[in-house]
């Protein structure tokens, strides 16, 4: 693959998390105290969220974990309009798990509701969608347990959890498409 395609493809990919891109360096590199950076951060997040939303579910339908990203933007943005508190528990007391619990509430939506399932791959074999779909809730689930079990570890209870959500997402995509 050629550094242009790889270029697109990656720029491609980012698009699908630009309101939490924008968040986290907001959240981390805005102005003033960092509690107040942090709600500013979610609130900002949470307006950029829903065109982002409706553009996710639009032109690039089967993005669940972005869009879970997106609702975990969403309910950030609410919990800092009512309360310093639910968004201080919300973004840092439980770590990572609330972005991945927003990431399993949508997987259940799309395991539900949509043709593509959680696994967001278009395929005639709708009972390999559905049986994939509910592997990658399982994957899902156990990644929000892992995270509230390590919430107070960045590498085991985010990123750990996180990675290998989408890594499981990626093998069950491929093995949809090689068995098709």
């Amino acid at each position: 693959m050629s550094v242009s395609k790889l270029s697109r493809a990656y720029l491609f990919n980012a698009a699908a998390f630009i309101p939490v891109i924008l968040f986290l360096l907001y959240g981390r590199f805005g102005p003033g105290a960092a509690g107040v950076r942090w709600e500013t951060a979610y609130v900002i997040g949470g307006i950029l969220a829903i065109p982002h939303m409706i553009w996710l579910i639009n032109s690039r339908a089967g993005h669940w974990i972005a869009l879970g990203v997106d609702l975990y933007l969403l309910v950030g943005a609410l919990l800092a309009a009512l309360s310093e508190s639910a968004v201080q528990m919300w973004g840092q007391d439980l770590g990572a798990a609330p972005v991945l619990a927003s990431v399993f509430v949508v997987g259940i939506a799309a395991t539900l509701f949509s043709p593509l399932g959680f696994i967001g791959e278009i395929s005639n074999n709708r009972a390999r969608i559905r049986q994939l779909s509910l592997m990658l809730l399982i994957t899902a689930a156990i990644a929000v347990a892992v995270s509230l079990a390590f919430r107070h570890s960045p590498l085991l209870g985010g990123v750990l959890p996180i990675v290998a959500l989408v890594l499981v997402r990626g093998q069950l995509g491929k093995r949809l498409a090689t068995a098709a």
